[in-house]
Order: structure tokens, then C-alpha cells, then sequence
């Protein structure tokens, strides 16, 4: 996933992560098609909804990180911390990509979300009615963790992983989203922020190409 030099994508094995994210998706795809749905799905629901409602007033303003609102937050904080304007902007685009994007999937699998296959279901949010594969807050939250991870150090990383795995928790915790769904908002939500991200380091190379050199002339062109 490199195209020249300075293009490369900053991360160790971005292969790796998005042939790990395509198996998850697909995975995910074909549990989600089931029907009946697999028991096993709707038990590991019943028992991530079934928390106290302390721990999901906790999640709810993390998981307000997955929606439509959230890539503009991550955005305006990047602006305001490390006037970044095209890595804010590639948040914004990518996000909101990917929140549209899974909005189409949703068409394509039609399938419902808890209330229409657990009764007992406790829905924290909304009213747990509409199409359910894939989430849209677990698939933003994913984009938005993997183009702002490029501006993290390493050791940080790990903590926009856990903002993005919270957020897709808290949707099960919140009744309105399977497991299967989540999983394969994460998985659809790495693949278009591996997206975003390969074409800001299109865009940062170009114009590191363009910029003049030493002798005024474009660096692209002195090399030469």
C-alpha cells in the first residue's frame, strides 16, 4: 500500500490490519444474513445490554463519538490543538464517508436490530426500530480512530482503538445494535479510514513534491 516515495501509510502493517478488518467484515456479513440469527448472538446481546444503567449513562457520551456529529468534534479539536487542516479535514471526509456508506450497507442486509428478535431487550436509546447491519456509530468511530491514530505517537494509538471499541460496546449496552453489527462497523469503519488516510499521504506527498527547494526550483525537480 505504498505508491512513491513519502506515500507510504503510517502505520507497520497496514496489509495486515486491512485483510484482518475484510475477514472481520465478511465474518461478520455472514452471520448477519442468517436466519433464524445464530443463539449464540442473541445470548452474548442479553448479557452486554443487561448492565446497570449507571455504566450506560458512563458510555453515552463516548459513544456520541460514533455519530454524525462526531468526525466535526475530532475535526474542530484537531484544528484547535494541531492546525492540521488537511488531517481535520480527512477526519471530516472520512467520517462522513463511511457514515453514509454504512447507511447503504444497511439497504443491502436489511436486517433488523434487537427489539425484533430479543422482547426483553432494554433500548437506552431511540426506539430500536430501523435496519440494524452494519452500525454506523461503530464504523465512524473506527474511520475516525484510524486517520487520527496517524497523528498519535504509537504508544497512544492503542487508546483511539479503545474510544473506537467502547463506542460499538456501548450500542449493544444501549439495545439498539447485534454484535455482528458492531464488529462489522469496525471492520467497514478500518477499511474507509485506511482509505482516507492513503489518500492524505497522496496529498501531504504531492506537496512536499511541490514545495521549492533549496535553489527555488520544486523539490521533485531538483532531484532530477
Amino acid at each position: 500500500m505504498t505508491s512513491g516515495h513519502g506515500s507510504r501509510l503510517p502505520f507497520r502493517h497496514p496489509r495486515l490490519l486491512a485483510g484482518g478488518a475484510l475477514v472481520a467484515l465478511v465474518g461478520s456479513y455472514l452471520v448477519a444474513i442468517r436466519r433464524p440469527l445464530p443463539q449464540r448472538e442473541l445470548d452474548l446481546t442479553s448479557t452486554i445490554n443487561d448492565v446497570p444503567d449507571a455504566v450506560a449513562t458512563g458510555l453515552w457520551p463516548i459513544m456520541q463519538l460514533g455519530s454524525a456529529w462526531g468526525p466535526a468534534v475530532v475535526a474542530v479539536a484537531v484544528l484547535a490543538f494541531l492546525r492540521d487542516r488537511l488531517l481535520a479535514a480527512t477526519i471530516f471526509v472520512t467520517g462522513m464517508v463511511t457514515w453514509f456508506g454504512a447507511k447503504g450497507v444497511k439497504q443491502l442486509v436489511e436486517r433488523g436490530r434487537p427489539p425484533a428478535y430479543i422482547p426483553d431487550i432494554v433500548v437506552r436509546e431511540g426506539q430500536g426500530t430501523g435496519l440494524g447491519y452494519i452500525s454506523g456509530h461503530s464504523a465512524v468511530a473506527a474511520a475516525v480512530a484510524v486517520v487520527t491514530a496517524t497523528a498519535l505517537p504509537r504508544r497512544a494509538r492503542p487508546a483511539a482503538a479503545g474510544i473506537a471499541a467502547l463506542v460499538g460496546v456501548a450500542r449493544i449496552v444501549h439495545g439498539v445494535h447485534l454484535p455482528a453489527d458492531v464488529i462489522g462497523g469496525w471492520a467497514f469503519g478500518i477499511l474507509t479510514g485506511l482509505g482516507g488516510t492513503w489518500v492524505m499521504t497522496q496529498l501531504r506527498a504531492r506537496r512536499t513534491d511541490a514545495s521549492p527547494g533549496p535553489t527555488g526550483t520544486p523539490a521533485a525537480s531538483a532531484d532530477r
